[in-house]
């Protein structure tokens, strides 16, 4: 937790402070390092989400990399990927770039700032979005103050509403931890829960078979072996 916890006082400097901000995070410069997060579906895990930050002077790159794999009787009949990366100078998003192989499906994503615009392409399809959007990769915090959000695999805009559920127990494999709950409606639908220091703790969302998946902090080299989470609220279809 305290990795996270430096991680989001970079954030407090880099990126925007919305007014009236529902998940406060608190100012400071930290080191950089990766969290990670294990992926479960119906009580198996099936996956890994790491984010990696980097800082470079005032610029901070933000890597996400998503592996996510579902057999039945020993075979791979789903399998999902995802690499991105985002990089910040002053609060603005200066250029999203993302691959994703969703099942022998391949995107391509690729946003870069011109003045006030997001401009580039999704597979061979031109894009050009407004420049103060942000990924819905959910690490931001400000994530919870949009009203709309970059889907990161397609690059598209979706509009969302916010809806918050106040402070929650999410059961983490080192013990139970106090989380704010949010629902992200709409377009693009998530749950996310931001821990004290305004980490994500818990995210989820339904798969395309309507399945959960459960995204849960892992804290470290020293962790518990696998747990598998209890249940939590679905993610709305």
């Amino acid at each position: 937790m305290r990795f996270w916890a430096s991680c989001l006082l970079v954030l407090g400097l880099l990126l925007p402070a919305a007014a009236g901000a529902a998940v406060p995070v608190s100012d400071g410069f930290p080191p950089p390092g990766t969290i990670t997060y294990d992926v479960w579906r119906e009580g198996s895990k099936i996956g890994t989400h790491s984010v990696d930050f980097r800082r470079d002077g005032d610029k901070l790159t933000v890597r996400t990399r998503i592996r996510i794999e579902v057999k039945l009787l020993f075979v791979t009949v789903y399998r999902f990927e995802h690499d991105a990366e985002e990089d910040w100078v002053d609060g603005k998003l200066l250029r999203f770039a993302a691959k994703t192989d969703d099942n022998g499906t391949d995107r391509d994503v690729l946003l870069e700032r011109a003045g006030e615009e997001l401009r580039g392409h999704y597979n061979a399809e031109q894009a050009v979005l407004p420049g103060n959007l942000i990924p819905g990769s959910l690490w931001n915090p400000a994530t919870v103050d949009q009203t709309q959000l970059i889907e990161p695999t397609k690059g598209r805009a979706k509009a969302v509403t916010i809806v918050d559920h106040g402070m929650e127990q999410v059961q983490l494999a080192t013990g139970p931890v106090q989380a704010h709950h949010f629902s992200i409606t709409g377009d693009l639908r998530r749950e996310v829960w931001y821990g004290p220091d305004g980490e994500v703790v818990q995210a989820a969302y339904n798969a395309k078979d309507g399945s959960l998946l459960t995204f849960k902090l892992r804290a470290g080299p020293d962790i518990a072996p696998d747990v598998a989470p209890a249940s939590t609220a679905a993610a709305k279809p």
